[in-house]
């Protein structure tokens, strides 16, 4: 089963242009910062079902729990000049029926943080060029000396708790292939979901320290 979708930022951001003008940046360094993956409504993919390891409400899910290398990079972003910590979400702080940005940070005003990182996954199957959207389910027999590629794009946020002001956003993408003449399992198939998914984001670690570097500059006091 090739997995859910991709959460757009923009349809969750407000949409008050007037008040989008005046959000001002008030965080003080060193900051804490609060971290999400988030992705599609109703998100599954072949290691989890739905309504395992994340919380389904609203407009997107949230997954909850961290493969090793995202724990990694996380832990590697922490280490930057004018970050204090980086602090997961705890699903007893988020908001019953949460549909944007603002629940969001609503919840991470509970953890102390001054600001909110929001990521997500578009991971995309194709099959001897043929697009295989979110949540389709294939045989491995299909799959038989066929070439199975996956590309992800991960894409990064960066919020103000307290207003909503945006300090950057980023993207990165990577994408692996694979052809084999038997497919045993379909664990192997998902290995390559996987190896696509941590590249890109390894990738998007090393943007988003190259966006903290100009944030840090430009708005530390």
């Amino acid at each position: 089963m090739t997995p859910g979708g991709d959460v757009k930022f923009s349809e969750l951001a407000d949409e008050d242009i007037s008040k989008v003008l005046s959000n001002k940046p008030t965080a003080e360094f060193p900051v804490t910062i609060a971290v999400a993956r988030i992705q599609a409504p109703r998100y599954s993919n072949y290691r989890y079902s739905q309504n395992e390891n994340q919380a389904n409400n609203g407009n997107f899910t949230m997954i909850l729990t961290r493969d090793a290398n995202e724990e990694k990079q996380i832990q590697e972003i922490e280490k930057l000049q004018g970050i204090k910590q980086i602090s997961p979400f705890n699903r007893l702080l988020l908001p019953y029926n949460y549909r944007t940005i603002k629940d969001l940070r609503l919840a991470a005003a509970k953890m102390k943080a001054q600001m909110l990182l929001v990521y997500t996954f578009d991971t995309e199957f194709s099959v001897d060029a043929k697009n295989f959207g979110p949540q389709n389910v294939f045989a491995l027999g299909y799959l038989k000396n066929k070439e199975v590629k996956v590309r992800t794009t991960s894409s990064a946020a960066l919020f103000d708790v307290h207003t909503e002001y945006l300090y950057g956003l980023t993207e990165a993408t990577d994408e692996v292939e694979k052809k084999s003449y038997i497919w045993k399992e379909n664990q192997d198939v998902d290995n390559l979901r996987l190896e696509s998914e941590n590249k890109s984001l390894e990738k998007l670690s090393k943007e988003i320290v190259k966006i903290w570097d100009g944030i840090y500059l430009e708005y530390k006091k």
